[in-house]
């Protein structure tokens, strides 16, 4: 005959039981707390790392496009409205140096035309706010309707502006072409350029040509509010990447 297995019973005594359950939460509260602690420090930090946004053209200046259809201080300004969204999301400063349909040249204190002058005044609010980096938003154009894509410009002899300018490609390719739009025949490009706002600005920084107007497909897409929003997620993404 079998013998049925004995079950041993460990009765606690209830303080005792009690006590460690105190313990337990004490232990768990400490560990939140830490984290909340360490997670407002980080935004803190973040919080006093500026980032300014620099939306291409407006006001007198459209850019490029066309009234009776968009035009490209419009997509500009509001692609850099939603990345300012998503980097304040993470904590950091915010500046842009416009956030509605005005152009800058009033700004400015130099003898010059008025597209020198507006030029200048992006330039300065760029310098004086010392930031981490700087994205200088616009849409390309051609005579050859069949040009499409994101091309991210920077410096020829920024090596700072080409890992920001990579980085921003890899993640336009990843959270564009690749999960949006799931085509893998696309790819942005990264080019040098002597443009202005690369030139004469003191802190890292790169311009992104969101898409081409004079292409049937990415006209489409540049007004397309989905587009706009997963192109500032990638550019905040890229951004992140490169401050790694």
């Amino acid at each position: 005959m079998k013998r049925k297995p004995k079950i041993y019973v460990i009765k606690l005594n209830r303080k005792i039981l009690y006590s460690m359950i105190f313990i337990f939460l004490i232990i768990i509260g400490l560990v939140v707390l830490k984290n909340s602690k360490a997670s407002k420090i980080f935004n803190y930090r973040r919080a006093k790392q500026t980032i300014v946004i620099d939306p291409g053209h407006g006001g007198i200046d459209g850019g490029t496009g066309d009234r009776k259809d968009i035009l490209e201080k419009d997509i500009n300004l509001d692609i850099g409205i939603k990345l300012k969204k998503e980097l304040l999301v993470e904590g950091f400063n915010v500046i842009m140096t416009r956030e509605k349909d005005e152009s800058l040249e009033d700004l400015s204190d130099i003898n010059s035309s008025r597209y020198r002058r507006d030029l200048n005044a992006r330039q300065t609010i760029i310098n004086d706010n010392e930031p981490l980096v700087f994205i200088s938003i616009h849409v390309n154009s051609s005579k050859n309707s069949s040009a499409r894509g994101v091309k991210i410009y920077h410096f020829p002899d920024s090596e700072e502006g080409k890992k920001l300018a990579d980085s921003i490609a890899k993640s336009v390719d990843l959270h564009i072409y690749e999960r949006l739009l799931k085509d893998n025949s696309l790819i942005s490009e990264v080019l040098t350029e002597n443009f202005y706002i690369l030139r004469e600005t003191k802190y890292t920084g790169v311009l992104v040509e969101a898409g081409f107007i004079t292409n049937i497909e990415d006209n489409r897409l540049l007004k397309d509010e989905k587009y706009k929003e997963k192109l500032a997620f990638a550019i905040k993404k890229g951004i992140l990447e490169y401050l790694k």
